[in-house]
């Protein structure tokens, strides 16, 4: 076989191969990198912007509290933490995996937006000696008066949770109280720094207006000058300290809980959490306890222990749904033996009613608390949920 047959044959072998591609024009391969630059410098200029924008928000809005001071056995030297516990979160719901959760999320109970509360508050003009008087504005902000001192706990007047106004959990009902016709304030009692109890307008305007006393946890006052007035009036303390005012006594406790206002690792527990004790020191006169936020918690009975039985309970019932959140709060049926726990002649019922956090609903932990008082004998009218507006007062025997 000759040469050019050979050659025929090598070419003509039945076998179909891809045409060669032919290589792009220099100008056009010049075109597709600066394409890819361009991509790969959004990209970088991207994540830069929210690098940037991430860190601002740590250090201004959404910023935490601050702590210098010896370890104790709830702070490391750098971050606060629960002791151990005796008493575990109970468990009645069941376990909520992320995708259960989710799905939870698109059946959860209602929340009625409600345009006029159907209470109205009934202030009298000053309490004082055995009086006390409790009225429910919204959510755990409470006006206690009692030894003739006016003292909110936890106000909250904005209408979003939220570091930023339109964003988040947003409010269904209207606070008890309208802000024009709130008394002076003389004390502000703020048990920890989440947004639903530590409102950065509503500080800024209570202080404003009324430049009252704050007492708060360990590290919150960081929060408090940096947010506020550097030159605001406060006191510090840690759990079972006491501020000393003329005939009160204000005794910070122990709390299940914990603290952040953003989603980094280094804002977590850089504040203290706590409840509040406050007690008349003439004779005969009210005992209040505000339990903060707290989960099911061995605390309830050394609270008695060291500090006595309350007149008043002021006890956290919402955001308890699914089963996870307990390891922060307590559910109605936590609430209740905290109440027996505590030993407490009344109880009144907070973190409810306003804003939905978890995913009961409204009647639903009210159901929830009626249910768990039945089972324990307990009288519905030694556990009150009141609706915001609505004004309870009592008297020392």
């Amino acid at each position: 076989m000759t040469e050019r047959s050979t050659q025929a044959a090598s070419v003509d072998d039945g076998v179909q191969r891809p045409a060669a591609v032919p290589p792009l024009p220099i100008a056009a391969r010049k075109i597709g990198r600066r394409r890819f630059l361009r991509i790969m410098l959004g990209l970088g200029l991207l994540g830069a912007l929210g690098k940037g924008a991430d860190t601002l928000l740590a250090r201004t809005l959404c910023r935490p509290g601050s702590w210098n001071g010896p370890v104790t056995d709830h702070f490391d030297g750098m971050t606060f933490h629960n002791v151990q516990e005796t008493l575990a979160p109970a468990s009645s719901y069941g376990t909520a995996p992320i995708l259960r959760w989710l799905k939870d999320r698109l059946r959860r109970g209602s929340y009625p937006t409600v345009e006029r509360n159907g209470c109205t508050p009934r202030l009298a003009q000053e309490v004082g000696g055995r009086d006390w008087e409790i009225t429910m504005v919204n959510h755990s902000t409470l006006l206690l008066r009692l030894a003739g001192y006016n003292i909110l706990t936890d106000p909250v007047w904005s209408n979003y949770t939220s570091p930023i106004q339109g964003i988040g959990p947003c409010r269904t009902r209207p606070p008890g109280i309208a802000w024009d016709a709130l008394p002076r304030i003389d004390v502000c009692l703020l048990s920890h720094d989440h947004y639903d109890h530590f409102d950065v307008p509503t500080l800024c305007r209570l202080e404003e207006r009324d430049h009252p006393l704050f007492v708060v946890p360990l590290g919150l006052r960081s929060l408090l000058e940096y947010h506020v007035e550097h030159s605001v009036q406060a006191e510090e303390k840690d759990w079972w300290e006491s501020v000393q005012l003329p005939r009160l006594t204000i005794t910070l406790t122990p709390a299940r809980h914990w603290s952040k206002r953003y989603r980094t690792v280094d804002s977590v527990n850089r504040s203290l959490w706590c409840g509040f004790f406050l007690r008349g020191t003439e004779k005969k006169t009210p005992a209040i306890y505000f339990a903060g936020d707290s989960a099911r918690t061995q605390w309830f009975a050394r609270i008695r222990e060291r500090l006595g039985v309350p007149d008043v309970a002021l006890l956290p019932i919402g955001a308890y749904k699914p089963d996870w959140i307990r390891a922060h709060h307590t559910s109605p049926a936590d609430a209740v033996e905290a109440l027996h726990t505590l030993g407490a002649r009344l109880g009144i019922a907070c973190h409810f009613g306003t804003w939905q956090l978890a995913n009961e609903g409204y009647e639903e932990t009210l159901s929830d608390l009626a249910i768990s008082l039945r089972k324990n004998g307990i009288p519905e009218s030694r556990f009150i949920a009141p609706e915001n507006g609505q004004t309870l007062r009592g008297s020392v025997s």
